[in-house]
């Protein structure tokens, strides 16, 4: 098994921080504690915050893809929403990403592009496939279904 890039090593430790604490409310000595790393090793692989919440949440995005799963009715669509697209840490980064978008432009746009997008795109594709489901509905029911897991947080 390869070893973990020490890049990946800080930005895999920063996520919690990140989404425990907020992009505001995570300092860098945090991510050197929880990383165990110098800070002089942050500072060579991100030069700013904004820079390290990208590599966050890029490794995050690549480990949580959408995932094409049969749907032959309503409660099947639900359990995947639940299951793969609402998990607790993508609500949580959901709520990062709102709240805090404006700090990190770059990240946000990555993570509605990468991340939501691509889950979008999926849910409309199971939904043009499932007669069950109507792709008219669709994008309305998954913005209903993401507002009522982050009013949960």
């Amino acid at each position: 098994m390869a070893q973990k890039s020490k890049k990946d090593q800080i930005a895999n430790a920063a996520l919690s921080l990140f989404l425990d604490n907020g992009f505001k409310g995570t300092s860098i000595d945090m991510v050197v504690k929880t990383s165990k790393v110098s800070k002089a090793t942050v500072y060579n692989h991100f030069p700013d915050k904004a820079a390290l919440i990208l590599a966050t949440l890029v490794l995050w995005i690549d480990a949580n893809k959408p995932l094409i799963a049969p749907v032959r009715n309503r409660r099947d669509f639900d359990e995947l929403v639940q299951r793969h697209w609402l998990t607790d840490e993508a609500v949580r980064c959901y709520a990062l990403v709102i709240g805090e978008g404006r700090r990190f432009p770059r990240a946000k746009q990555k993570f509605w592009e990468q991340y939501d997008g691509l889950w979008r795109q999926a849910f409309s594709y199971l939904s043009i496939n499932a007669a069950t489901l109507d792709p008219a509905l669709i994008d309305q029911q998954l913005d209903h279904q993401l507002l009522l897991r982050l009013k949960q947080l």
